[in-house]
């Protein structure tokens, strides 16, 4: 009977520890997959779709510039000529990334088993 309780016990640890491994993983795969929707190509070159640069881009319009010099994402100085679609673009892309990874975060609270995580049940 010791026995038993113990293995009950051992069993229901287990499983908490796979259910736990399991919902990290997923956590850590929707934010590599946030990580790669903030990723905008411009002017053939790459940007991240930060808020600090949404919110440069945007005193820049505020400031009267049409075009201004940003640096990209491999710390190269790039010429956008339209900072207005720049901005627009990289508000989209992070609009997007937010929304989609809140979306699935919701999902991922309500499951409550390693079955359900990993979509057999």
């Amino acid at each position: 009977m010791p026995g038993d309780i113990m293995d009950k016990k051992l069993e229901e640890a287990l499983d908490f520890s796979n259910y736990r491994f399991t919902l990290n993983t997923r956590k850590q795969n929707l934010k590599m997959r946030m990580r790669s929707m903030l990723t905008v190509g411009y002017n053939n070159t790459i940007f991240t779709a930060s808020m600090e640069l949404i919110n440069f881009s945007k005193l820049v319009i505020d400031a009267g510039s049409e075009k201004y010099v940003f640096m990209d994402d491999n710390d190269n100085p790039v010429m956008i000529k339209d900072v207005k679609d720049f901005n627009a673009r990289l508000l989209g892309a992070y609009t997007n990334a937010l929304n989609e990874y809140y979306v699935e975060n919701e999902k991922l609270k309500k499951l409550r088993t390693t079955k359900q995580l990993v979509g057999i049940q």
